[in-house]
């Protein structure tokens, strides 16, 4: 590997490789890359919060408030007041989103199989593998909690 390639650069052009094979497909459905996550947890977790969905994206609570309020307008999520606690929303798919589930967890599956094509198995587990320590090391130096249970 050469010296000026860091890891930073190497994951960065993994998201920027992931984005442009969804791009196309993401574009027809009418939502962008960022938004992607949002909805999977939508479609995943219905009635979570916007906070559990901030700390599981790693993506900061004023954005995730940000993106949420687009999604709505859009017509893919919803938010409804927590009867718990009436200063946190809860966030649900429209009926919008959840038809489209399947296709776009299926592009999202092609997408992963493209970038991974050329990895046998024992390869694609043991990068699954790295990827989650490295990433639990970084959440856990900026005292971020793990979040693989809450997926």
């Amino acid at each position: 590997m050469k010296k000026h390639v860091s890891f930073g650069y190497m994951n960065a052009q993994m998201v920027r490789l992931h984005k442009a094979i969804l791009s196309e497909k993401l574009d027809k459905i009418g939502i962008t890359y960022g938004q992607v996550g949002f909805i999977m947890q939508a479609l995943r977790n219905p009635g979570r919060t916007q906070d559990e969905m901030s700390t599981i994206l790693s993506v900061d609570k004023g954005a995730t408030a940000r993106t949420i309020v687009k999604l709505e307008k859009k017509g893919f999520l919803y938010r409804k007041e927590n009867p718990d606690n009436r200063r946190q929303k809860l966030v649900y798919p429209t009926e919008k989103a959840i038809e489209m589930r399947e296709s776009l967890h299926e592009e999202l599956r092609c997408a992963n199989e493209t970038m991974l094509a050329d990895l046998d198995d024992n390869e694609k587990q043991m990068m699954m593998k790295l990827m989650t320590r490295v990433i639990d090391t970084c959440r856990d130096n900026l005292g971020m909690p793990k979040v693989w249970n809450l997926l």
